[in-house]
Formats: C-alpha cells, structure tokens, sequence
C-alpha cells in the first residue's frame, strides 16, 4: 500500500467525517484511511480501570452489572454468564461455577464501586480486583472517562 499524501483535517461525522484536532487523512492505493497519530501518542496518564467480580450466577452478575451502570460508577458492565473457579477455601480446594462481571470504570471511582458491589454480594469475601489499562483504543478509553466525569 503506497501512501501518496496526508491531509490533517476535523471531519464531520455527520457527513461521513471526524471534527478531532490529531486526526489525519492518508490517501492510499485503496482509498483514504483514518489514523489517530496524536491520539496513540497522547502522554497524560490512562485513568481506565477494568474491575473483575465473580459471582456465584447470572443472576446475581446482572444485578451487579445493572445497578452500577445505573449508579454512575461504570460505563459499561459485561457479563460472562458462565466460568469454571478453582480456588482455596478454609483449606480445600473448591471447584465452582461462577459468573463474571467485567467492569469499565475510572480508578477514582473504584472505591465507591468496591463499596457497593460489596454491599450487593452474596460472598462473605467476593473477588473485587481492579486492573489498571495501560494501553487501549484511544476513542473508548475517552468515551469511558467522559461517562465516568
């Protein structure tokens, strides 16, 4: 693929292009192409965090789920109905079917999401580990920073 030039310009989504300072256009062989130097480039720190919860069925994780997107403490919660556990517990090992709620949030919002879906759980201790994002598609990682301000 031969890139004959590269316009930087803001686009209109509406009229089938971006208005975003950093977003370029390269003519290709195949036509144009979007690339989002400045965006891959950026140098302010990630504040994504993806948060694990395990529950102990799809009901209890949808409940989860819903309840802390309508809270404002995720943009965006994903449910995984179905996982296999293998873990201590008062010294046996315990081989469980579980459900899996991902979490998209912001890490300043982490402790009133832990505090809540404690709240919510049916485990005396249940799994709540945050993630950090170190990389991500730059528009999502946005996207989820703005819900989350």
């Amino acid at each position: 693929m031969l890139i004959h030039e590269h316009l930087d310009m803001g686009i209109d989504v509406a009229q089938g292009t971006i208005k975003k300072p950093g977003v370029m256009l390269c003519k290709v062989d195949c036509g144009w192409v979007l690339e989002y130097p400045d965006l891959l480039m950026k140098a302010e720190p990630i504040n994504v965090v993806v948060v694990m919860v395990t529950t102990s069925n799809q009901d209890e994780a949808a409940k989860i789920a819903e309840h802390v997107v309508r809270a404002r403490l995720a943009a965006c919660a994903s449910t995984i109905p179905t996982v296999r556990s293998i873990y201590w517990w008062e010294g046996k090992i315990m081989n469980d079917q579980e459900s899996l709620v991902l979490i998209k949030t912001t890490s300043d919002k982490y402790a009133s999401l832990q505090e809540t879906v404690q709240k919510l759980h049916s485990y005396k201790i249940p799994e709540i580990m945050a993630i950090p994002v170190t990389q991500g598609f730059p528009l999502y990682l946005e996207w989820v920073n703005r819900e989350m301000s």
